[in-house]
């Protein structure tokens, strides 16, 4: 037989085991309780994983008529689409382009110009013109706006003239500065475009020049004026009103920030434009098209850039980009979903540049499905791009008194019956051991 300070020891010994059980139990239990009761931590940062490539650089491009076309994306810095990209090809009045860039570049606008008789003696053959009469004085301004506008010849000669002083030295000129800019199967002799056997350019060298020349901010806003009056002169003592033949021939076409048309028959064009369209910045060029089908070529272009500039989707309309608390709400979080689709272009093509800051509202149920909720910021490249709203993602009803505290509903009712089932073990246990000591 055990002795009693051995039978001592054993109950001992069963009294801390079932204490450290029942310890160990309620911990379990009060920890559990803490899980299913307390509010979840609501992610309010944008959930990265929604930035998915964007763009294909072998996309199918799309029938055009022009016989050679080029995209150049000013966000990549670099052309992404050429058809027939190395045909030397007639460039017509989108030559004027490089001439005005150069005359800016050159010139006050505000000095004034002496037109010369070689000038007035030119015979354009009917093209374009303004009418210049030896002696009579313009401004550069004047003249700027007579090439760019109307695409008068005669203008951009004057304007090559007053640069170097001959069309030879000018065209010197034009040839060096696209060689600088790495365009190899280019050759001007003539500051305005008008036909010549050596006068050529081709899309992939055209596309860079337009490019080049537009990051001019001044000739940016010269090729968008609507409308221009040269005062009269002695010599012309008329109003010359000129007409943006560039407004009016891309009218109807969103988007375009500035370009030039060219025109020698109707079906022999060319344009060069640059637009911005969903985050995407390009330039554009067709060679040989005809006047009929450009402007189709041109929206065609448009669509088709997004196709083939690699890029990123930042989120599509609706994806759900975060959550949030919502207070008072059977629920206590919320999914928060993007307002638009957005796509961007950043210059390296790396995600790691593509920035989404949200903030969140203070949000309370009850809380309807499409609600705003925030509001979000992108940044490509640190430049903000867009923002936009956030918007709930699901309807919130609102919750029973714990809600007001961020415990939701089922986290109340799933607490509730823990605890309960907690009560009941440990007055199951409390009882058995009670039953023990009276059998003993």
């Amino acid at each position: 037989m055990r002795s009693d300070d051995e039978i001592r020891r054993i109950i001992v010994k069963k009294k801390r085991r079932k204490a450290r059980i029942r310890r160990a139990l309620a911990e379990a239990l009060l920890l559990l309780i803490l899980v299913l009761v307390l509010p979840s931590k609501a992610s309010k940062s944008f959930d990265r994983d929604l930035i998915q490539p964007y763009g294909n650089p072998d996309a199918k491009a799309p029938e055009i008529k022009a016989e050679g076309a080029a995209i150049y994306s000013l966000d990549l810095d670099k052309p992404v689409y050429e058809k027939n990209g190395d045909e030397k090809i007639d460039p017509y009045s989108i030559t004027k382009i490089l001439t005005c860039y150069l005359a800016i570049e050159n010139l006050n606008p505000e000095d004034t110009v002496t037109i010369k008789k070689s000038n007035s003696e030119l015979d354009y053959e009917g093209g374009a013109h303004i009418n210049l009469i030896e002696g009579e004085k313009l401004t550069v301004n004047d003249l700027l706006h007579g090439t760019m506008l109307g695409s008068a010849n005669d203008a951009a000669y004057a304007l090559a003239l007053e640069v170097s002083g001959s069309e030879k030295n000018f065209a010197e000129l034009m040839n060096k500065q696209v060689e600088e800019w790495g365009c190899k199967n280019t050759h001007f002799v003539n500051p305005n475009g008008w036909k010549n056997k050596n006068h050529y350019t081709t899309a992939h060298d055209m596309v860079i020049i337009t490019a080049r020349c537009f990051e001019n901010e001044k000739l940016r806003e010269l090729s968008m004026v609507g409308e221009y009056v040269i005062p009269p002169t002695p010599e012309n003592n008329y109003e010359r009103a000129i007409v943006n033949v560039f407004r009016k021939g891309t009218s109807g076409i969103d988007g375009v920030e500035c370009g030039k048309t060219g025109t020698w028959e109707d079906d022999d064009c060319s344009i060069v434009l640059e637009f911005t369209e969903d985050h995407l910045n390009a330039a554009m060029v067709l060679l040989r098209d005809t006047l009929k089908k450009r402007p189709a070529d041109v929206k065609t272009l448009m669509k088709f850039s997004h196709d083939v500039t690699p890029g990123f989707t930042v989120a599509n309309e609706g994806d759900e980009a975060c959550e949030a608390r919502v207070k008072g709400g059977a629920e206590t979080v919320v999914p928060l979903a993007m307002d638009k689709t957005i796509h961007v272009y950043p210059k390296d093509n790396r995600k790691k540049d593509i920035k989404v800051e949200t903030d969140v509202n203070n949000l309370k149920a009850p809380l309807k499905k499409g609600s705003k909720a925030g509001t979000y910021t992108v940044t490509v490249d640190g430049e903000e791009i867009e923002t936009g709203e956030l918007l709930a993602a699901e309807s919130i009803e609102k919750g029973w008194l714990p809600s007001k505290l961020y415990i939701s509903n089922s986290s109340t009712i799933a607490g509730a019956a823990v605890m309960i089932l907690s009560a009941l073990l440990m007055l199951i246990l409390g009882r058995s051991g009670k039953n023990k000591k009276t059998a003993g």
